[in-house]
């Protein structure tokens, strides 16, 4: 549980900087826009976080709309609604949008293989495919967890040069057997398209999504250019915040360069969902989860998590930049739509977005037990697992399992609480989900689910 720090009762002090416009229709509770803004508030409080934007509507009522805190500390400039925020890793929607439109043009096949775009890619480069790099399925490395792009990441680079960061790498698995996140294949992804339209991938957007659709305040983001409203990114040192470390926007490319505010990505989902951006079609192809080669599913399509809160089907993005997080949710059934943006990048907006869900749905508070279990009960648990990338030793403790963690936005020790039905959630944070499969009372692989990603392993030794 985050503690509360100075700064955050700095903003919540600053009427001028919290800016609310709620428009409840009919039918709505009463009072559901205040409680959507205590949960922020709450979260604001747990901080530090610099400011917070958020939107969220049924069907096309807007039911809270909103801004809190700073997009520049220094200047106290507010948040509102119309603040330009980095979204991080909600660009892939857009980009796979983009892959969409033109293999249904037929500009580029999602059969195409990656050594039509980029010859003689080493390793198992003639097995990936357009539609394995849609889905985190091509086996290619990440480029953003290797410690040479750390070392470099405000240098400006060509989408070419981009790729040759990782291209020597090895693969971390063959294409299309295992799920594992990566940066790299959407980055391959832009490089394609601009193959294939001999434009520029800002320009591709614009041309085909951001003016078409009236997505104005929605932008590739250029290092140089000037973007009014646009806010700035904060880190937490030492409980204080302090300005996050600079990422050339061309190093984040397809995977994550896109600028925009909740109005904008509202209207997005809202056309994306009704066929309207880039056909019916194509967007229930964005949001199926996609197949390995072994004929099992993955919680993601192209471009989109694809997973359920408690019964409720959502279609979901996560963002993480330095100095930024975001969420982008819709729940198709129910047709409610979420977006939380912060310029703060330890800052939780899958959180935010989770308790205003759950407000929404009338799930009620989330209900978190602690339940202690035998040396015997927890026996069948322990193990270590193979989850693609890392493995995962766990161990049994007073009652509880103990963990250490490192795969892409779960990394530490962690205390899982036993939530029953060998489902687990951690201490530290309750979005982060653990849940086994045992078969003879032993478990035989887990799956770990943090910010609508899910991760599956495989227990070792059995």
């Amino acid at each position: 549980m985050r503690r509360p720090l100075r700064l955050t009762r700095a903003i919540l002090g600053a009427t001028a900087a919290a800016v609310v416009l709620a428009a409840c229709g009919p039918g709505e509770p009463e009072g559901l826009s205040d409680a959507i803004d205590r949960i922020v508030r709450s979260a604001m409080e747990d901080g530090p976080i610099a400011g917070v934007a958020v939107e969220v509507a049924r069907g096309s009522r807007i039911v809270h709309r909103a801004g809190y805190g700073w997009a520049d500390v220094e200047d106290q400039l507010p948040v509102t609604p119309e603040t330009i925020f980095e979204v991080g890793s909600i660009t892939k929607q857009f980009t796979a949008a983009t892959i969409l439109s033109l293999a249904d043009e037929g500009k580029l096949s999602l059969d195409d293989r990656l050594t039509k775009y980029v010859p003689d890619y080493p390793g198992y480069g003639s097995d990936v495919t357009v539609a394995t790099l849609l889905s985190h399925t091509s086996g290619i490395k990440n480029y953003t967890t290797m410690d040479r792009w750390w070392e470099t990441l405000a240098v400006e680079m060509s989408p070419r040069d981009l790729i040759g960061v990782f291209e020597p790498v090895p693969f971390d698995f063959r294409p299309g057997t295992r799920f594992s996140y990566s940066n790299s294949g959407y980055a391959v992804l832009g490089w394609i398209a601009e193959q294939v339209t001999g434009q520029p991938f800002g320009g591709i957007l614009n041309e085909r999504l951001f003016v078409p659709l009236g997505l104005s305040s929605t932008a590739f983001c250029d290092d140089r250019a000037l973007i009014p409203n646009r806010a700035r990114g904060y880190e937490v040192v030492d409980g204080e915040l302090r300005h996050s470390a600079h990422l050339s926007m061309s190093q984040a490319y397809a995977a994550g360069g896109v600028c925009s505010n909740v109005d904008d990505l509202m209207r997005w989902t809202w056309q994306l969902a009704r066929g309207q951006a880039i056909g019916r079609d194509a967007y229930e192809t964005m949001s199926t989860p996609a197949t390995l080669t072994d004929g099992s599913r993955i919680e993601y399509g192209y471009g989109m998590s694809v997973g359920y809160l408690e019964g409720h089907h959502r279609v979901s993005h996560v963002g993480g930049m330095l100095g930024f997080t975001s969420q982008l949710t819709h729940y198709d059934d129910d047709d409610v739509t979420i977006v939380v943006l912060t310029n703060t990048q330890s800052a939780s907006a899958a959180a935010i977005e989770t308790g205003i869900a759950r407000l929404m749905l009338g799930l009620g508070d989330q209900q978190v037990h602690d339940l202690l279990l035998s040396p015997e009960e927890l026996a069948q648990y322990t193990g270590t697992y193979d989850l693609t990338l890392a493995s995962v030793t766990v161990r049994g403790e007073d009652g509880r399992l103990q963990t250490d963690v490192d795969v892409p936005g779960v990394r530490g020790h962690q205390t899982l609480l036993y939530q029953g039905d060998d489902h687990f959630i951690a201490e530290s944070d309750t979005e982060i989900s653990v849940s086994f499969q045992v078969r003879d009372g032993q478990a035989d692989s887990v799956m770990l689910t943090h910010d609508g990603i899910t991760v599956r392993g495989a227990r070792v030794g059995l």
